[in-house]
């Protein structure tokens, strides 16, 4: 099992010092063995939200809006500055929010500025406020987004890249630098519905799968091996991720073997969830490392 850890991007960790927080949390994680950093993303917070949040047991969307949020992607390339082999991950980057183009160029970027660390995380998001906001089509977001993907891989892969899609065209472009990574950054496809496990199949390379237990890992992975075998695809092809909700991270220890035999060979944390200061987050991080043999 490879472990992860999020960076205090968000919240009330990422008030005052945050910008040597962040170097602090991300340098600390790559010494104490943990494979990947990751960040979350949402651009914009109503203060009223009816859109029901996926991932909570009442529906109810965790972050006040006046907390702060910093934009994902500029997280990543500073920590990337800041760290030499600490793998940098989106969990996940809201596809529809950002035109397509710019964003394979950006993500293309940050695999260039990091030597090839990019696991590029992705999901068609759920708050329809944001998106109206964004001046986003929230009822086109699942085919923007499948198409989106399709046009990364084309301006990723292709020497020269030509698309024509239902959102997007273009013919014989230049988008260079092109990523490190071959053939291009891992893709982890986020969402439990029965569209996004087809999107996990068809598009990704892996799932971070959101679960408030292995009982509810092992029923949605069973629905994926059933999305896995109507499309032909191997799922021993998929890294499979777990993100636990509704335990501490201490609290979630005797779960680990269940996950892998379930065929999870990836877990990552959100430790600022659980911490009430950024010392307690730190000494949490080092306490697991520490109980999963880290270090």
């Amino acid at each position: 099992m490879q472990y992860g850890a999020f960076l205090p991007h968000l919240g009330p960790l990422a008030q005052g010092d945050v910008l040597n927080r962040l170097k602090a949390t991300a340098q600390t994680a790559e010494a104490l063995g943990f494979d990947s950093v990751w960040v979350a993303d949402h651009i914009i917070t109503p203060k009223q939200i009816a859109s029901r949040y996926p991932y909570s047991p009442n529906g109810t969307f965790p972050l006040d809006p006046q907390a702060p949020l910093l934009e994902p992607l500029s997280v990543l390339s500073f920590v990337a500055a800041c760290t030499h082999k600490v793998r940098l991950g989106t969990a996940v980057l809201v596809l529809p929010h950002r035109n397509a183009v710019v964003t394979a160029k950006t993500l293309a970027t940050l695999d260039v500025l990091s030597a090839g660390r990019l696991i590029c995380g992705v999901g068609v998001g759920w708050m329809e406020e944001e998106f109206n906001i964004l001046n986003a089509s929230f009822a086109d977001r699942g085919p923007l987004s499948e198409e989106t993907i399709a046009v990364m891989k084309e301006l990723w892969t292709n020497e020269n890249p030509s698309f024509t899609g239902r959102f997007h065209q273009f013919r014989e472009v230049g988008c260079e630098p092109r990523p490190v990574q071959k053939p291009h950054p891992p893709i982890w496809i986020g969402g439990h519905t029965g569209p996004a496990l087809r999107r996990v199949v068809e598009y990704g390379d892996g799932w971070p799968a959101v679960v408030f237990s292995p009982q509810e890992f092992a029923e949605r992975v069973e629905k994926l091996k059933e999305k896995a075998a109507k499309a032909g695809r191997d799922l021993s092809e998929i890294t499979l991720c777990v993100s636990p909700r509704g335990k501490k991270p201490d609290e979630i220890l005797d779960d680990i073997p269940r996950y892998q035999e379930l065929g999870a060979s990836y877990l990552y944390l959100a430790f600022f969830n659980f911490a009430r200061t950024y010392a307690d987050m730190m000494k949490m991080m080092e306490k697991f490392a520490q109980d999963v043999r880290l270090v």
